[in-house]
């Protein structure tokens, strides 16, 4: 494979910081490590030569050219121009069908505040060449991603073969768990009400699954096997996380708890229903002598926008992870890669189309997906009954967004939509009508009992009020706090 030479040119005082890490994200990834040599002025040793000359010799010997544009023109040569411009100007003459990419920091909005010369150099850069903006270094790495993959696309130096039946060719068979294997053919066969087959672990994923290859008779993984039933997905696919976080507010301005979520898909979906617990709310209330437990969202329906989001986002966009955002009001999941074409946002429900087939198909294995394009109906239909609104689809740049608008503070409101299974019948527990009454009056209105208070509001002895609050807290239902007479019991 031929290997092209890529020139980074950006100035080095003010973007010291994205220089480096466009020849890292090159570096530090094999596929584009195999393809790409890369040229960044830091890494030249100390020689005789001049550094105009060094620079510019490198300029004219390199397959591509990658500027960086910043604010700042900087210091201006005997030519009255900055070493950026002047590379620049030197690629197009000595290298006019090489392959030019820009980027610019910064919204449209801030080119006014760029000194005059680097509005100059801008103006004249995208007369010609299509640019692409960065707000921030890793939204830099992802954009450098993103644009050598597709030149290698069109050179022909990546396999068109879709991401998720392609083998993951630096991995060999033996990268796969089979305890991972064996755990999602016992879910597979409770779920579809079939025995578990008795066939081998590689055998099943050659013959039925079709997420092993062979290969000049080499057993491979592919993709798919990677990232389901790799022992470390992240070692080959490294762009595989879900970013997950719980914002104070309703904008990203400050976080209360965050996460990155590796391994394989099941257990990466175990840990985001863990995290998604942990950080939205579960009230209680006491309804007609039952304890009913009423969650801020139905997870099946967050559950339902992760899965899509991993079966159909666009693996092609290296570096640019699933994010789920947890706000006061709302929940959002985006992933990479808006919709296929041919597709109308606003007519998705009922359509089944998707740009990695075999992972769907994983997911059907285990009734997680439909085959029939139902996932949107299915979220819309957990949130009606959950007495919500139906969640909200759009596309935000290169990312697909699902948002889940919450119940904010009718919280309480939701009791009538709560399934059984979050109701708990205080009766058939063993409770009587005091001992419920009271355990309404600290549910519901936050009251806090201790013994002479009880024993008022309810007309009973002290041996009662010791009696009930023992029989509701071996239940469960209250926590103890202090000691002698200043104890103190409220609802758990």
């Amino acid at each position: 494979m031929k290997k092209y030479k890529i020139f980074i040119s950006a100035n080095q005082k003010e973007l010291h910081e994205e220089r480096l890490a466009v020849r890292d994200v090159i570096n530090n990834n094999s596929t584009l490590r195999q393809c790409f040599d890369v040229f960044l002025f830091e890494d030249l040793p100390a020689k005789g030569k001049s550094p105009a000359a060094a620079y510019l010799q490198h300029v004219s010997d390199s397959d591509i050219y990658v500027g960086i544009i910043g604010k700042e023109y900087g210091h201006k040569g005997k030519d009255g121009l900055s070493a950026t411009e002047r590379e620049f100007k030197r690629f197009q003459k000595v290298r006019p069908k090489g392959e030019t990419i820009i980027f610019v920091k910064g919204s449209s909005q801030e080119d006014s505040k760029r000194d005059q010369t680097a509005q100059d150099f801008l103006k004249s850069v995208r007369v010609t060449f299509i640019y692409k903006r960065f707000r921030n270094v890793d939204d830099l790495k992802v954009q450098v991603l993103n644009s050598l993959i597709s030149f290698l696309d069109d050179q022909g130096g990546v396999k068109k073969e879709p991401f998720d039946q392609a083998i993951c060719r630096e991995a060999i068979y033996e990268a796969i768990d089979e305890q991972v294997v064996k755990d999602f053919l016992q879910n597979r066969a409770v779920k579809l009400k079939v025995k578990t087959p008795k066939t081998k672990i590689k055998d099943f994923l050659v013959n039925i699954l079709k997420a092993v290859k062979k290969e000049n008779g080499i057993f491979r993984p592919t993709n798919t096997a990677i990232l389901f039933f790799g022992k470390d997905p992240s070692e080959f696919i490294t762009h595989h996380e879900i970013r997950i976080a719980r914002f104070r507010g309703t904008t990203r301005s400050e976080f209360i708890d965050s996460q990155e979520i590796k391994g394989p898909i099941y257990k990466m979906l175990d840990s985001v229903e863990t995290f998604f617990l942990r950080n939205t709310r579960l009230a209680n209330k006491i309804v007609e002598f039952k304890r009913v437990d009423i969650p801020e969202y139905p997870f099946g329906a967050i559950r339902e926008a992760v899965i899509n989001a991993i079966a159909h986002r666009d693996y092609n966009q290296r570096g640019a992870p699933i994010m789920i955002s947890i706000f006061d009001d709302r929940v959002e999941v985006r992933n990479p890669g808006g919709l296929l074409p041919g597709l109308n946002i606003k007519k998705l429900e009922g359509t089944h189309a998707t740009r990695n087939q075999m992972i769907c198909n994983i997911f059907h294995e285990t009734m997680d997906m439909e085959r029939f394009g139902t996932g949107i109906g299915k979220m819309k239909k957990l949130m009606k009954e959950h007495g919500l609104y139906a969640p909200e689809l759009s596309e935000e740049g290169d990312f697909f967004v699902v948002k889940f608008y919450g119940p904010g503070d009718r919280i309480l409101d939701l009791v009538s939509s709560i399934p059984k299974h979050r109701q708990t019948d205080l009766k058939k527990m063993g409770l009587n009508e005091r001992q419920i009454e009271a355990l309404r009056l600290m549910v519901n209105e936050k009251r806090i009992f201790s013994n002479r208070p009880y024993r008022d509001l309810f007309n009973v002895s002290n041996q009662t009020f010791v009696r009930d609050m023992k029989i509701l807290s071996e239940k469960g239902l209250v926590v103890a706090g202090g000691t002698g007479r200043a104890l103190k019991y409220r609802a758990k």
